[in-house]
């Protein structure tokens, strides 16, 4: 689900960065411990998050397509005026769409808006 930087990017990430001298601060360690951490995350919920993106915004377009085709497609159709901004299945989505996000992202807010 995370578009940029991907899992890959952020482990890659970390791994150029992180000092083999064994430098590293322990704020070092911290920020790269959060990169792997949420790295880890985005590979195990993503994939079901996606799926769930699809349904929904299958039934919003009603048209198939790839996540990014139908991401892509509901761009347009809001920018058209096609789907209105206060749409309720579009609010639904975009909703439920963010507490995913924030499930990888930022796990200890997501009860909070849940």
């Amino acid at each position: 689900m995370i578009t940029h930087p991907t899992a890959q990017e952020l482990v890659a990430g970390v791994a150029q960065w992180l000092p083999v001298d064994g430098s590293a601060s322990v704020f070092g360690l911290r920020v790269a411990r959060n990169a792997l951490e949420i790295a880890a995350r985005d590979m195990a919920l993503s994939p079901a998050a996606d799926a769930r993106a699809v349904v929904r915004m299958r039934a919003l377009l009603g048209r198939d397509g790839t996540r990014v085709e139908l991401d892509a497609a509901l761009v347009e159709a809001i920018r058209s005026g096609t789907i209105a901004p206060d749409d309720p299945a579009l609010v639904a989505h975009l909703k439920a769409a963010a507490l995913d996000t924030i499930a990888i992202d930022q796990p200890k807010y997501a009860h909070t808006l849940g």
